[in-house]
């Protein structure tokens, strides 16, 4: 009968190490889940696209934590999708923007509200069933 006894630090370097084969395997799927996230973005994206970032935490007592997202404002809406709601502006007394290549003023505006595009999650299926 075969014993295993845990060795601490090699222990520690196994599985919360950023070097160790547990952290590089982490990192890799995070980075891979990034560029799967990023393609299904979309090209009209422009600022989402390149913010979205992958970070490691590997001093958790539960083992590495890889991170994948964005901090820009309206990443949350962009993957949820939103319902039909009125903009208005906050700091201005009317709204300006192009529509149709004219330049447009109004008061508000009624948006029709947008699809989910879950691009975090729909991709992190294909990172983790490998």
């Amino acid at each position: 009968m075969a014993v295993f006894v845990k060795h601490p630090r090699e222990w520690h370097k196994l599985t919360q190490a950023r070097t160790g084969p547990f952290g590089r395997d982490m990192m890799r799927r995070g980075r891979l889940l990034r560029l799967l996230a990023m393609q299904q973005v979309g090209v009209d994206q422009d600022e989402l696209r390149p913010s979205i970032k992958v970070s490691g935490d590997f001093r958790q007592p539960a083992g590495p934590v890889i991170r994948v997202g964005s901090s820009v404002g309206h990443a949350y809406a962009h993957h949820e999708g939103t319902k039909a709601h009125y903009i208005r502006p906050r700091n201005a007394r009317v709204l300006r923007f192009k529509q149709g290549g004219m330049v447009r003023y109004a008061t508000s505006v009624w948006h029709p509200g947008t699809r989910p595009n879950r691009y975090l999650t729909d991709n992190l299926r294909k990172v983790t069933n490998d």
